[in-house]
C-alpha cells in the first residue's frame, strides 16, 4: 500500500478522510491533538508541531505521499497567530517532502484565496487569486509554495480551494453562497482521494465542492483533471426550495 502523511488528522476533513480510505494506505496520522478513532493496524499517530522545521523533516521521510490539511482555518485572525500552521508549517513540510523524494503532496487551500470575487459571479477555473481575508493569503501562499516545488523537483502538487465544509443543521451554511460553495463529506473523501491518484504533471489548482445546484466555482477542470464525481447537493441536502420561474 502506498505510504502516505496525513496532517490534521484529527481535524474534520482528515478525520472523514481517514475513516474513509483507512486500510487503502498505509497512513501516518499527524496532529496537534490525538484523533479520537481507533486506528486501523499498521497505521500510527504522531503528535507534533510542524511549525519545527526538524519536526517537519522526520515526519516526511520515507512518505510517497502527503496530505497536508494541517492550518488554523479562522476567516478572521491576524497574521501572528495565523504564521506557524499555516505558513511555517507548510514551508517546512513542502521543502522536506520535496527533498525526501515524496511524489505527490495534496494540500489544503480555500475558498477563502478567491473571496474577493463578487457574489453574483461563478469563479472559473483559471480565476487568479483575490483573497478578502489575511487567512486567504497564508493559503495564496501555500499554493504558490506548491508550485515552486512542482517547478523544481520531479514532486507533483494539488492545491484544493476548499468551500464550505459543513454538516446538514450546521450554522455554517447560512445562505446562498455557502451552499453554493458547499462540500460534503462523502465528496471530501473522494476528492483527495482523486488528488493523490489522479496522473497529474507540475502543479494543479482544484476546486473544493459538492456537485450544488448553483456553484461557487466552476467544477469542469476539476472534474476532468482529477476524476472527481461529486455526488451531493446542498440545495437538496439543505431542502432548499426551487425558486426558478417563481
Amino acid at each position: 500500500m502506498k505510504r502516505i502523511l496525513l496532517t490534521g488528522a484529527s481535524g474534520r476533513i482528515g478525520s472523514v478522510f481517514y475513516k474513509t480510505w483507512q486500510g487503502h494506505y498505509r497512513i501516518t496520522l499527524c496532529d496537534r491533538t490525538a484523533p479520537r478513532f481507533d486506528l486501523a493496524q499498521g497505521d500510527r499517530f504522531i503528535q507534533a508541531d510542524l511549525s519545527n522545521s526538524d519536526t517537519a523533516k522526520s515526519l516526511a521521510a520515507g512518505q510517497e505521499a502527503i496530505v497536508h490539511l494541517a492550518g488554523k482555518p479562522d476567516p478572521d485572525a491576524k497574521f501572528d497567530d495565523l504564521l506557524p500552521a499555516n505558513m511555517l508549517a507548510t514551508t517546512y513540510l513542502l521543502e522536506a517532502a520535496s527533498k525526501g523524494g515524496c511524489s505527490r503532496f495534496v494540500f489544503a487551500s480555500s475558498a477563502q484565496t478567491i473571496e474577493g470575487y463578487p457574489v453574483d459571479i461563478q469563479i472559473p477555473s483559471t480565476a487568479y487569486p483575490r483573497p478578502a481575508n489575511i487567512y486567504g493569503v497564508t493559503k495564496c501562499y501555500g499554493a504558490a509554495l506548491c508550485a515552486y516545488h512542482a517547478q523544481t523537483s520531479r514532486m507533483s502538487c494539488v492545491s484544493l480551494r476548499i468551500g464550505a465544509f459543513e454538516p446538514k443543521g450546521s450554522d455554517g451554511v447560512a445562505n446562498a453562497r455557502d451552499l453554493s460553495a458547499w462540500l460534503s463529506h462523502r465528496d471530501a473523501a473522494s476528492l483527495i482521494e482523486r488528488a493523490l491518484e489522479a496522473e497529474i504533471e507540475g502543479h494543479f489548482i482544484g476546486y473544493g465542492i459538492s456537485d450544488n445546484r448553483f456553484r461557487r466555482m466552476d467544477l469542469t477542470e476539476t472534474k476532468r483533471r482529477l476524476g472527481y464525481e461529486p455526488k451531493d447537493d446542498a440545495f437538496a441536502v439543505f431542502d432548499v426550495p426551487n425558486l426558478i420561474g417563481r
